[in-house]
């Protein structure tokens, strides 16, 4: 039997489009912080059974890689097969069901989890990062079942917990799913296409000195005055490394690479020399880097600094590495998804759009297995993390149109 025609699956997508921006909101009005998914996860289980996609729930303290991560018990993975595990060549859809801290209510123009729908967009935090994305990944597989399209592979839609937090949620689902022959990750991108992400190292410096009364702050060693050479060096360092990587898809930043000092804290007293001072941030990774060699290039570029100064000489900078870093990925330019994407997009648009990405995402996990990987979702990353967070209900229909004619015209080889 020949399959639905493009022409069906967008018609179909179109009517169930009020159908998911009711989802979407519904689902931004669960707070489901980072600890907190339980609130949301529900939603998406009952939907999952609505449409008769096996599920499986997945505790992530039943993973062994929970690590500190608080509430573990609580907090579980949904892995929904669509149309059912069947063997064949598998797709994943990934998309994190948590969401960052709201911050300061004070500085929303509406209530953080309002989900409201005023002025054509869905608001709220979790909108854009990431349950528009998710919501357009569901209904175009919803529109496809509708159709009765018959896909020539599995798709498994991972809805995982702590991405903004450590990563372990789609860890853990690996274990459900361990070789996926492909990956299509919800973030936003504006609607964009990234076939490539740089990766990133988070870091903290600890600098000691000797304390003293600052009427004679000769006396002492001042150690915010030696982190302040230790972030020169650093900078320096990046925008080395900014200047050796080129590539097209990132041609509209200043670096693909980005170097930034988040925190930076330094003695206890306005009266005394700092007698420690600390900074954390983090470094940009290229595509296919191996993290240790960056370890070893800011270790030799602080040991450079340290000769330099006689106090640094017997007391150098403390480096910690707060996390085990997301490497960079690349996905090669003729893989079959690309293709299915950039087709797509080109029918739903009239023309294609890729970028690269200098964000964290989990689709690091999979671009490091080797999977090939996109990411692709509606709205724009700079509302995502910030206050009156929103996405454009045009925004999550279009997506969702592109992904179900990606689906359809996907022909995914095992790999």
């Amino acid at each position: 039997m020949p399959g639905p025609s493009d022409g069906q699956v967008l018609a179909q997508v179109d009517t169930l489009a009020e159908e998911m921006l009711t989802l979407l909101a519904d689902t931004v009005r669960e707070p489901s912080e980072s600890g907190w998914e339980d609130r949301v996860a529900v939603r998406y289980a009952d939907w999952f059974a609505a449409r008769g996609w096996p599920v499986t729930r997945q505790p992530i303290a039943s993973s062994g890689l929970a690590g500190d991560e608080p509430r573990a018990a609580e907090r579980e993975n949904l892995i929904a097969w669509y149309p059912g595990r069947r063997g064949k060549p598998c797709l994943v859809l990934n998309g994190h069901i948590d969401v960052v801290p709201a911050g300061d209510e004070e500085s929303w123009s509406r209530p953080p989890y309002s989900g409201a729908r005023e002025e054509g967009r869905v608001h709220g935090r979790g909108s854009v990062d990431m349950k528009g994305g998710i919501a357009a990944g569901l209904y175009a597989l919803a529109a496809l079942q509708d159709c009765g399209a018959e896909l020539p592979f599995d798709v498994a839609v991972q809805l995982v917990v702590a991405e903004e937090t450590t990563g372990v949620g789609t860890r853990a689902a690996a274990l459900e799913v361990p070789d996926p022959a492909a990956a299509l990750v919800l973030e936003p991108t504006g609607g964009a296409i990234v076939p490539i992400s740089t990766g990133l190292l988070f870091f903290t410096v600890d600098v000691t000195g000797v304390a003293a009364h600052t009427s004679a702050p000769w006396r002492g060693v001042d150690a915010f005055e030696r982190l302040i050479r230790v972030r020169e060096t650093l900078a320096e360092l990046a925008r080395e490394r900014g200047a050796a990587y080129r590539h097209p898809l990132f041609a509209d930043v200043p670096t693909a690479i980005p170097f930034a000092i988040g925190t930076a804290r330094a003695g206890s007293w306005r009266a005394a020399v700092p007698d420690h001072a600390t900074m954390s941030g983090r470094i940009g990774l290229m595509p296919g880097e191996d993290p240790d060699d960056l370890r070893r290039a800011i270790e030799k570029a602080l040991a450079g600094l340290s000769a330099t100064d006689d106090w640094l000489r017997e007391h150098p900078p403390a480096v910690r590495w707060d996390h085990e870093g997301l490497p960079g990925w690349e996905t090669p330019a003729d893989h079959e998804l690309l293709a299915a994407l950039r087709s797509a997009q080109r029918s739903c648009t009239g023309s294609e759009v890729l970028t690269g990405f200098t964000a964290g995402s989990d689709a690091a996990f999979f671009g490091a297995q080797g999977v090939p990987t996109a990411i692709f979702g509606p709205g724009e990353v700079p509302r995502a993390h910030a206050p009156d967070e929103s996405v454009a209900e045009a925004d999550v229909v279009q997506a969702a149109k592109v992904l179900a004619l990606t689906l359809s015209r996907l022909v995914l080889r095992d790999e």
